[in-house]
């Protein structure tokens, strides 16, 4: 159940912010001479304690979150509106920018900008990388939250753009408040959001090169390969996981080329051609739309739409598949795609596709990483996610700003005794970390946190770890303070 939040004036100690923050809730939150920004609406501010008592164990800084509201252009082109949630950090540091995107939603209220105060999923994940000093802007997409109409699910061009734009107004935001971003700008996306993670950074990279310098990507679980690993289960005369979301890409199709289709009973047969499109308003969960489908997706659509598909790889539909494929194309910033090989949801085949072609087409830091092995879709996403967060604040810069690799503004550290023995090691700093407050968590190799806690390093640059709980095995430390971040592995034998 959704949490009703309390609006409060953000108390910043600056009389010029607090005036625009008063502004902007007499105004309903609307901001003047913006270029894409509409408005941006305060909903809450939780300072460190709240979170680290609230699945943020590690947390440094205080963090805002605001609903932001934004020009867009809709499918046809039109001006449009879209909506997201924008986390910043509380802090006086140079701040990086990161658009993370969601999974597969079919409810336009399951969306980041109306905000679940629950401490788990997406806003966990925002507070996580707030609270560690890197603001995120959470894109609604097309078609959810305030944004009108069908959303175009696995539709490249228009998640590129809505995700750009939402990365144009939270900078806009920012500015209007006189606190510009720093120059980093990483892209995260998980499942079917990993989808949107690469159509964005293509879209950046080809199009926008000067306006974006994407700093890094990540993707979780995503399904690159709409053609033809998705087409291939479309066509597939046996029982697939699913069957919602494949409807849900004929539908967003349907609507993205007018010209695809003469109407629904183009790609679905009856009953389903009446009883299934209403049901893709918006107002209907995957819940309720899944148990009137049949398990084998050819159940749906017509045979000569099958035949097509399946025997000529320029048809129609084939073609729209292939333009919304993912992967055609060599990134020039690092990107981590992780996925896991017993995925029968988003079949493995996608990263695996995405990772080869990537390589063959130049690519030179572009890597697949499987986090678990035997875990199914959803649990593959939770072990992946500390992960790329560890790959992601490896590249962040310091508080300044500048970026000398792990260990910036000399907060590196080594571990000794490693292996550590007798039930303790010691993390040994570089000079000037004296009374440094830092915090520090272990990871085991699933990603999973298994020790948090804050420390004051010493006189001595040294802290003690106790590893008596751990099993023998191998883990990774993660150190993170106002000087900066590095990660070390740790074997713990007995």
């Amino acid at each position: 159940m959704r949490s009703i939040l309390r609006f409060r004036l953000l108390r910043t100690g600056q009389p010029g912010m607090n005036r625009l923050l008063m502004a902007l809730m007499a105004g309903h939150g609307t901001l003047l001479n913006a270029q894409v920004l509409v408005s941006a609406t305060p909903i809450v501010e939780h300072e460190v304690a709240w979170l680290r008592n609230n699945g943020v164990p590690n947390a440094l800084y205080d963090v805002r979150v605001w609903k932001i509201t934004y020009r867009t252009p809709a499918l046809d082109g039109s001006p449009s509106v879209a909506s997201a949630a924008f986390v910043e950090p509380v802090n006086h540091c140079t701040t990086p920018l990161m658009c993370s995107i969601h999974g597969t939603v079919f409810l336009k209220s399951d969306v980041p900008s109306n905000w679940e105060e629950s401490g788990t999923g997406g806003s966990r994940d925002a507070y996580g990388y707030g609270s560690l000093g890197i603001a995120c802007v959470l894109p609604d997409l097309l078609g959810l939250g305030e944004s009108p109409g069908l959303h175009p699910y696995l539709h490249a061009a228009s998640e590129a753009t809505a995700c750009m734009d939402a990365v144009r107004a939270a900078r806009e935001f920012r500015e209007q408040r006189g606190d510009t971003l720093g120059s980093q700008l990483f892209l995260l996306g998980k499942s079917a959001g990993a989808h949107a993670c690469l159509a964005t950074a293509q879209a950046m990279q080809t199009d926008h090169p000067e306006e974006f310098q994407v700093t890094a990507a990540v993707g979780i679980d995503g399904p690159y390969a709409v053609f033809p690993v998705i087409r291939d289960e479309m066509i597939a005369d046996q029982p697939a996981q699913g069957a919602a979301n494949l409807v849900y890409i004929l539908m967003a199709y349907n609507e993205a080329y007018p010209t695809l289709f003469n109407g629904y009973p183009d790609f679905l047969v009856p009953p389903y051609d009446v009883v299934v499109p209403p049901l893709y308003d918006g107002y209907h969960s995957k819940e309720e739309i899944e148990p009137l489908l049949p398990d084998t997706f050819s159940l749906l659509i017509p045979p000569a739409l099958e035949q097509s598909t399946a025997s000529d790889p320029s048809s129609p539909l084939n073609l729209r598949f292939k333009e919304n494929t993912v992967f055609n194309w060599a990134p020039h910033f690092p990107m981590r795609l992780y996925y896991c090989t017993s995925d029968q949801f988003v079949l493995p085949e996608n990263t695996q596709l995405a990772v080869n072609a990537f390589h063959a087409q130049g690519a030179t830091d572009v890597e697949a990483i499987i986090p678990a092995g035997n875990v199914d879709h959803g649990d593959c996403g939770l072990l992946s996610q500390p992960l790329a967060m560890q790959w992601i604040l490896s590249l962040k810069a310091g508080c300044d700003g500048t970026f000398n690799g792990p260990g910036a503004d000399g907060l590196n550290f080594n571990l000794v005794p490693n292996p550590a023995t007798g039930g303790s090691t010691e993390l040994q700093f570089s000079p000037g970390n004296e009374g440094t407050r830092l915090a520090i968590t272990v990871f085991n190799i699933l990603g999973q946190a298994v020790l948090s806690h804050m420390v004051l390093c010493d006189g001595y640059n040294r802290v003690a770890l106790n590893t008596r709980q751990l099993q023998p095995g191998t883990y990774f430390v993660q150190v993170i303070g106002k000087r900066g971040h590095d990660l070390e592995k740790l074997v713990v034998v007995e």
